[in-house]
């Protein structure tokens, strides 16, 4: 049977199905009910993903065509620039509410973090560009403009934090706006086969699933006490 709707139409519905914007933690951080220790280990566990992340940028660069290598290479200047490091930024975050950076840097995370974290790299250095370009663009950073536009005004208005101190969310509104619209104009273009095509949604659906699968453990461990490290 034919399948109905665009490529895109496609790879949205695929995260959607586990979109981060709709788990329980986003549900209770957005009522502004969240604790000041969850944002916390959402802090840490953010910079534990991203500070592993650069290298499966260089991984689907290496057997990418030229357009989607200046993708990841503009990805990559972007999140590591020294000028605006968006580790920094993270980390601001996590020690408005409590985090001892040093801890942070000399930890390894929570095990549902290094396995979304490890399960990306893997796809990135063994899987087709195309199944990577699906989870790390579209799986995962496209999510971040939904996700953080429902938490802004809770950020804003009832934990009352400065600009300055929630500049990861308000960044990456726009950010990965961009970041996830290229990922799916090169899917769009690239994915020439029905193959390709069912390929890209596969791993588009696996990392939202992934990244659902972080958020359990960030919520389990930071919002419930139940003890995961």
């Amino acid at each position: 049977m034919k399948q109905q709707g665009s490529l895109r139409q496609r790879l949205e519905a695929a995260v959607m199905e586990r979109h981060c914007v709709n788990h329980p933690l986003t549900e209770k951080w957005a009522q502004g009910k969240l604790s000041r220790n969850a944002m916390m280990g959402w802090g840490t566990e953010h910079w534990h993903w991203v500070s592993k992340m650069p290298a499966a940028n260089f991984y689907i660069s290496a057997n990418a065509p030229k357009d989607v290598i200046e993708m990841e290479m503009e990805n990559f200047r972007e999140e590591t620039g020294e000028a605006r490091s968006h580790l920094d930024i993270v980390l601001r975050f996590a020690r408005v509410n409590g985090a001892k950076i040093d801890e942070i840097k000399a930890g390894r995370g929570l095990p549902t973090t290094e396995a979304w974290t490890s399960w990306l790299l893997r796809v990135a250095r063994e899987q087709h560009w195309i199944a990577a370009v699906a989870a790390c663009r579209v799986g995962t950073e496209s999510q971040s403009p939904l996700l953080y536009g429902r938490l802004l005004p809770a950020l804003r208005n009832i934990y009352r934090f400065t600009e300055e101190e929630i500049e990861h969310f308000w960044l990456h509104v726009d950010a990965d706006t961009e970041h996830g619209g290229r990922g799916f104009d090169v899917l769009e273009r690239h994915c020439t086969t029905p193959e390709f095509q069912e390929m890209a949604i596969y791993y588009a659906r696996e990392s939202a699933r992934m990244r659902w699968f972080y958020f359990d453990g960030i919520y389990l461990h930071y919002e419930t006490g139940y003890k995961l490290s």
